[in-house]
């Protein structure tokens, strides 16, 4: 199996790479850890939405660039290694989730999500400490020609300025994504700041009254029966796999850049007349974070192939990649902090940014705990079928 990114994706890379450096100051996260949360300015946001990166994996046909799951990652990789606040990651989400969901969501909406104008974000997690689909308690019940939405969701990232909320609800036939919009009566939003700056919120919906083709997934509405009953729940789910994947990368490109000024300091530091990477606590040290980022980096391919074939094993790569990367994120920065010695916690260096960004992109997706039960989970569904 081939992992390696291709001519074009290299390209991407290197130019969303040069953009972040030139158009991205890391002073605006330190900034906004004062006075939060940490933002893209409309006429930067309006940039990238120009630049395709927001409609990255959108089909072309639907006002996107049609790239596949893989560009996406790049493209996250980037903006974590860059400390991007997390909405291009979040809106990328929503726009693969509409465009998925059928021709009648590749309008209005959609087309302005991935030019810039519009924003849609994804709302899963609930309170009671479980992750996921399966952890999904909100409704959505048919009530005559309306769909009625009731519950709370946390964590939602980037919630504040959203057009429409892409919400996690249990209908009859499964788990199923509904498109509320952010500012319909009995929507209740708290805005809430992350660890790292970044804007989260809860959301509760008390009774919200939605049109029945609300639902997506389906161009049936929400009581056609179990194929349509299906296919939203598959799209709920692989909706939240890629979401778990981008989080990933954004935690792999974290990592990455942990590590890259943790090596130019150790090689530039001198103690006892030498550089102290010369000194083999801190050179092997530096080596197993090494070896963490490149082992996340091949799952994170191999994720992404498997959902790019639609293979089965691709919620389970999916869940492997967000273990190996929350943990190559928190090594990589706990060891930036720690190798910098004293200086490592001044405000002036931007080691502890990494580091907030890492213990923030952990809690986003599942934790470890909530991933490796899941792979053992399918592992052993796996088997049971064989």
């Amino acid at each position: 199996m081939d992992f390696e990114l291709s001519d074009e994706q290299v390209a991407l890379r290197d130019a969303a790479r040069d953009y972040f450096a030139n158009r991205w100051s890391r002073d605006h996260v330190r900034d906004a850890l004062d006075r939060p949360p940490v933002v893209v300015p409309d006429e930067l946001w309006q940039e990238v939405a120009e630049l395709g990166w927001v409609g990255i994996a959108v089909a072309v046909e639907a006002g996107g660039s049609g790239g596949d799951v893989a560009t996406a990652a790049v493209i996250a990789e980037e903006a974590g290694r860059a400390l991007f606040p997390s909405a291009l990651a979040s809106v990328l989400t929503a726009a693969v989730a509409l465009d998925r969901a059928g021709d009648r969501w590749r309008g209005a909406l959609l087309e302005g999500v991935c030019a810039g104008t519009r924003r849609a974000v994804c709302a899963f997690e609930e309170p009671g400490g479980a992750w996921g689909p399966d952890a999904v308690r909100t409704t959505a019940v048919r009530d005559g020609d309306r769909l009625v939405v009731s519950g709370s969701k946390i964590l939602v990232a980037d919630v504040e300025g959203t057009d429409t909320l892409l919400v996690a609800a249990r209908t009859p036939t499964g788990v199923a994504l509904v498109a509320v919009p952010a500012d319909a009566p009995g929507v209740t939003i708290t805005p809430m700041i992350r660890i790292d700056g970044g804007q989260i919120g809860e959301v509760v919906l008390d009774a919200v009254q939605l049109p029945a083709d609300a639902l997506l997934g389906s161009d049936a509405p929400a009581d056609a029966g179990d194929d349509a009953g299906a296919d939203a729940d598959a799209l709920a789910r692989s909706t939240y796999d890629l979401g778990t994947l981008l989080g990933a990368a954004d935690l792999l490109g974290v990592a990455e850049a942990a590590l890259a000024v943790t090596t130019a300091f150790a090689n530039d530091r001198v103690q006892f007349g030498r550089p102290i990477g010369s000194f083999q606590a801190v050179s092997h040290r530096l080596a197993d974070v090494l070896v963490d980022v490149e082992i996340t980096r091949s799952l994170l391919y191999a994720a992404c192939l498997a959902m790019d074939e639609g293979r089965p094993d691709a919620a389970e790569l999916v869940s492997a990649v967000k273990v190996a990367a929350n943990e190559a994120a928190v090594r990589a920065t706990e060891a930036a902090v720690q190798l910098h010695g004293g200086i490592g916690f001044t405000w002036e260096l931007d080691v502890h940014l990494y580091l907030r960004r890492a213990r923030a992109g952990v809690a986003t997706f599942g934790d470890g705990a909530h991933h490796l039960d899941r792979i053992f989970a399918q592992h052993t569904q796996a088997r049971a079928a064989t």
